[in-house]
């Protein structure tokens, strides 16, 4: 922040070409995260997959002898706990970095578009409602389309990264009451 005393810095001003490739360097960034997350959640997701496999062998399976199910129960929710923490971290991160790095391509378009001139379109928003927006601002149109204040169905309002990351966390919770209702279930045989 500059005071009476000291002037704002002056911003350097970007070529074309500087423009274009720091525009093109974020969308590489935010794809990168992007491909990140999807490799993610289909590795954690098979784990996920296979934990539940193990829990209804061991329920078939040792369904006779209480002690062995829930030690196995308990191991199988133990680690379903534990890679559902990891995963919900790891997708939340992902999640963050990719926004960092739209909303840094967003921030640049406003400074120093990819592309100097402006080129207006009316685009649908949603509905039947349009709005008019610079299409050599791409970020800049994905942010008007999105925007809270925009009355575009209910739908569009939910956040798909914030969505994805229910699913480790209800892993979690399932997990936690698998091992709750093991222990309780051993409890009341005793």
């Amino acid at each position: 922040m500059s005071t009476p005393e000291t002037p704002a810095p002056a911003r350097p001003e970007l070529s074309a070409d500087e423009r274009r490739w720091l525009h093109d360097k974020f969308e590489r960034l935010s794809q990168e995260e992007g491909q990140l997350a999807s490799t993610r959640t289909t590795y954690f997701a098979t784990i996920g997959a296979v934990l539940i496999t193990g829990l209804i062998v061991a329920v078939t399976n040792a369904a006779v002898h209480p002690e062995l199910l829930v030690v196995a129960v308990a191991f199988l929710a133990g680690f379903g706990i534990l890679f559902s923490t990891v995963w919900a971290l790891l997708l939340h991160r992902t999640a963050d970095a990719q926004r960092l790095w739209r909303t840094a391509a967003l921030q640049l378009e406003a400074l120093a578009p990819p592309v100097r001139t402006e080129v207006r379109a009316v685009i649908p928003a949603g509905g039947a409602s349009r709005i008019e927006v610079d299409l050599a601002r791409p970020y800049t149109v994905h942010a008007l389309r999105f925007a809270p204040d925009r009355s575009i169905a209910a739908i569009d309002r939910i956040d798909p990264w914030r969505l994805s990351e229910i699913m480790p966390l209800t892993f979690i919770a399932v997990w936690a009451g698998t091992l709750v209702i093991a222990v309780v279930w051993y409890v009341a045989l005793r």
